[in-house]
């Protein structure tokens, strides 16, 4: 039954990884307290991933833009530091076939360390 399921902590789980090439299946289960079943699960997890914890990959919406659109717009950036959005986000479309929010360029942006302070500190710099 999937609802029976109780939590299990990673230190027990990582005993379990520890007792596994001195002991059995059953003897395992009964030194950490969990079912046979909870043994071979962890075990599995273990050669499969390398590690006693299912983490995701990735958690929440995928993006819209990937690295060849970042990497893009960067170029863009580079070539003309004043460039406003709405002329970024037509070059996107245009280009790239990539229509999106003027919002989703900014936040793409700053996840990969570009804002609008960073530019114009280019521009003097260069000055």
């Amino acid at each position: 039954m999937p609802g029976n399921r109780v939590h299990v902590s990673r230190e027990r789980k990582e005993r379990i990884v520890a007792l596994a090439d001195r002991h059995k299946t059953g003897e395992i289960a009964k030194i950490c307290q969990v079912s046979p079943r909870t043994v071979l699960r962890v075990l599995k997890l273990w050669r499969t991933r390398g590690d006693v914890v299912r983490t995701p990959l990735h958690s929440g919406r995928p993006l819209q833009l990937g690295d060849l659109d970042l990497a893009y717009l960067e170029g863009c950036i580079e070539r003309t530091p004043g460039v406003y959005l709405y002329e970024l986000r037509a070059q996107l479309k245009n280009t790239r076939g990539m229509d999106v929010a003027e919002t989703t360029i900014v936040r793409a942006l700053e996840r990969h360390g570009i804002t609008y302070k960073s530019i114009i500190q280019e521009e003097q710099t260069a000055q």
